[in-house]
Order: structure tokens, then sequence, then C-alpha cells
């Protein structure tokens, strides 16, 4: 399995694109990039899915654009699927970025088991950040959204985040295995035994 991290937009929102030998996943394409609908028909032979761990713009902007492109279904977690239509809550409208309403094609539950190819993604409701917010587990690598950063958290102060809920799952996600790589959304690359034993925020 390959994974390529290609930081999008101003705010360089992180997109990921994995490739299996018969599967493929593009997570979070918040801002359009040649190399990411090239990514896509690339691996057209493949399963393909977009995965998106939650509905703010930057981690969606794309998406809808490249579904029609390419003809590749879009997945995000049960509860944040409504977000996807609202202006307010996926913060389009506060950050003034022109997003028109979509809604996914697949609904993620927490705990399941996502089959995309040869690729197996576990689904974690993840919420805090957002409400609905899931991370995907594949393998030891953790795609954990805005939920954990290197050194951080993300942000609790928008529409249905809330700092308790947040602290609640990062302790719960350093349950998993120490050397669990995570990717996330936005910055480097981390551990879990390094946040759980180094972040500044929930300790």
């Amino acid at each position: 399995m390959e994974i390529k991290r290609i930081p999008l937009g101003d705010i360089q929102v992180n997109c990921y694109l994995v490739a299996g030998e018969s599967g493929a996943l593009l997570i979070d394409p918040g801002f359009f990039a040649p190399e990411i609908e090239e990514f896509l028909n690339e691996n057209a032979g493949k399963e393909r899915l977009i995965l998106l761990t939650h509905a703010h713009y930057d981690h969606i902007g794309a998406a809808e654009r490249l579904r029609e492109a390419t003809d590749v279904k879009i997945a995000v977690g049960e509860y944040e699927n409504s977000f996807l239509s609202d202006p307010d809550v996926n913060l389009s409208r506060m950050f003034g970025y022109k997003l028109n309403p979509f809604s996914a094609d697949i609904l993620l539950k927490d705990g399941e088991t996502l089959q995309v190819g040869d690729i197996c993604a576990g689904v974690m409701h993840t919420p805090g950040h957002t409400s609905g917010g899931v991370s995907f587990l594949i393998g030891n690598i953790l795609f954990s959204g805005d939920t954990l950063f290197y050194h951080s958290i993300g942000r609790t102060d928008f529409p249905t985040g809330d700092y308790g809920v947040l602290s609640k799952t990062v302790k719960k996600l350093y349950e998993l295995d120490g050397n669990t790589a995570v990717l996330s959304g936005h910055g480097p690359e981390t551990t879990i035994a390094e946040e759980k034993n180094n972040n500044p925020y929930i300790r």
C-alpha cells in the first residue's frame, strides 16, 4: 500500500492518496488539484472511494467536483452528512468559500469495517471537533482528520464542537497501540505514543 500526502489550499489541509493493489482511497479532498483527479483516473481499474473525515469546507471542497468528473462515490460519517449542505455548519459561509450543497453516497457507522479492494479501513466515530466526525484506521495508520494533530487537537469553537467530548475522544484514541502512526488533517505525522506522552492539550 502506498500513501501520499498533498497539502491543499491556503490553509494546507492534508489530502491523502492511498493506493493498494486493487483499491484506492482519496481522503479529505478539501480543494481541487489536478493531481488528485489524476490519482482517481489512474486507479480507474480498482475499487475507489472518496472518504471525508468531517464536513468542514476545507476538507470537502473538491469532493463533489471529483465525484462528477470520475464517478467515484463519497463516504462520510452518518451523523455528518447533513452538514455537507449546511453552509453555517460546514463553515463555507463564515470563510466566504463558495460550496454547492451535496450529499454523500455512503454513510459510515462507528465500528464498521470498510473494504475497498484490498484496503481494509476501520471506521471510528471521533466527535468533538464536529459532532459526526470519523477517523479511519488502516492497519497501524490512523487518519484522524482534525481530531488529533502533532502536539495539538482540533478546535471546538465552531458549530457542533465540544471540548469535553473531544477530550474523551482523544483519550480513547490514546488506547490504540502506541506505534500507530497518526496522519492528521493539518501538519506533520505523529504517533499515538508521542501524543499520549507529550500533547499539551490532552494528556
